[in-house]
Order: C-alpha cells, then sequence, then structure tokens
C-alpha cells in the first residue's frame, strides 16, 4: 500500500500514465472515483480486462447501495455492507456475483431495499438461478445449437529448418436458439479422428 501511495498517488500519475504499474513483482491495477482509488493487486498474470470489469462493476454496485457521489466518510460509515458485498461478489479472487438486482434480493442494506423481504427458503435459487444477461420469454420454434472449434496453428521455422516457435491456439464458438434456460450437456469426442488415423 507504501508503494502504491508513494509511486502513483502521491506522485499524481492518474490521467497521465497507463492504470497498471509494476512494483516490487506485484502489478497494481487501479481506476478512481471521486477522489478514492479502487486498487486490485497481483502477483500473477492474470487477465486486465476482467480486473477492470470488476472494478468498475465494484464501483456501480456502490453506486446503487451509497448513492452517485458516494465518499470515503459514506464508505466508513458502511463498512457492513461493503464487506457483505466484498464476500458476495468475490470469491478466492475469482469475481462472482455483480448484478445489483442479485445482490439486493439478500443484501438489504443500503437504498436499493427491495420492497419485501425475501423467502429465505428460495433463498438459494435466487443466487444461483437469478441472471441479468438473459430476459424471461425467449421463444424459439427450435431448439438448436451450432457449436464451432476453431483452431490455429503457428509456426516459426528458420532458414534452416530448426523450430524457432510454435503454438496452437483455439476457441469454442457457440450460437444458441434455446426456448428458456434448458440445462445441456456438451462433450467434444476425438473418437472419430483416433477410428481414421488407426485405420491408415
Amino acid at each position: 500500500a507504501d508503494s502504491f501511495r508513494l509511486q502513483v498517488i502521491a506522485a499524481k500519475e492518474t490521467g497521465t500514465q497507463a492504470p497498471v504499474k509494476r512494483i516490487e513483482n506485484c502489478s497494481f491495477l487501479y481506476t478512481r472515483h471521486l477522489n478514492m482509488y479502487f486498487v486490485a493487486l497481483t502477483r500473477s498474470n492474470v487477465n486486465p480486462a476482467l480486473v477492470f470489469e470488476y472494478l468498475f462493476q465494484k464501483i456501480r454496485i456502490l453506486k446503487a447501495y451509497l448513492g452517485e457521489d458516494f465518499d470515503e466518510n459514506s464508505m466508513r460509515n458502511n463498512m457492513t455492507l461493503i464487506y457483505e458485498l466484498m464476500d458476495e461478489t468475490m470469491d478466492f479472487g475469482y469475481p462472482q456475483n455483480c448484478a445489483v438486482d442479485v445482490l439486493r434480493l439478500y443484501i438489504n442494506l443500503g437504498n436499493v431495499r427491495p420492497q419485501d423481504e425475501p423467502d429465505t427458503s428460495q433463498l438459494t435459487s435466487q443466487i444461483t438461478g437469478a441472471i441479468d444477461w438473459r430476459r424471461e420469454g425467449i421463444r424459439h420454434k427450435k431448439n438448436e445449437v451450432y457449436i464451432d472449434v476453431l483452431e490455429s496453428v503457428n509456426l516459426l521455422l528458420s532458414s534452416t529448418g530448426q523450430i524457432l516457435r510454435n503454438e496452437v491456439t483455439g476457441q469454442v464458438q457457440m450460437n444458441t436458439k434455446l426456448t428458456g434456460m434448458p440445462e445441456c450437456k456438451f462433450g467434444l469426442n476425438d473418437k472419430l479422428v483416433i477410428e481414421k488415423e488407426s485405420s491408415q
């Protein structure tokens, strides 16, 4: 914390430098809200887009609970709420549930207090089943799922034929036309490829 304070905050780098600072084998990823810094710290090679998305979502959640112009004092006065939100939105360093509509079902502090108290017997299904990225009532004439597996092989050779670099990258692209929220299980099977190779 002292290293970040001295090298970023005291140096007034915000806005002039990239919001990622490498200090003593640690990566500090940060953003600001008013006069406060929201900082994520890591020693590993993480996806920075994921970290910044979590920081921005965290600020959005705090705005929903504490007001658009929340400041240091409002955060100090609501530390219990802050701890609860941290516990629900992150688990073992991985972002979890960052949807305000879902959080307000079982965290009843702050400004987004629900109209009715949630039924405790349905709390688990609300936490695990409520999603904000798919609206209800989606219907298709046919339930279809299209899966494309795209692979790319890159090879770099020297003039003598020595392999300098090789890598295989891939991605799975899906186009789903499913009614509602059905449970689906998919598997990739290389049995046909193995049988084809053995027959040659």
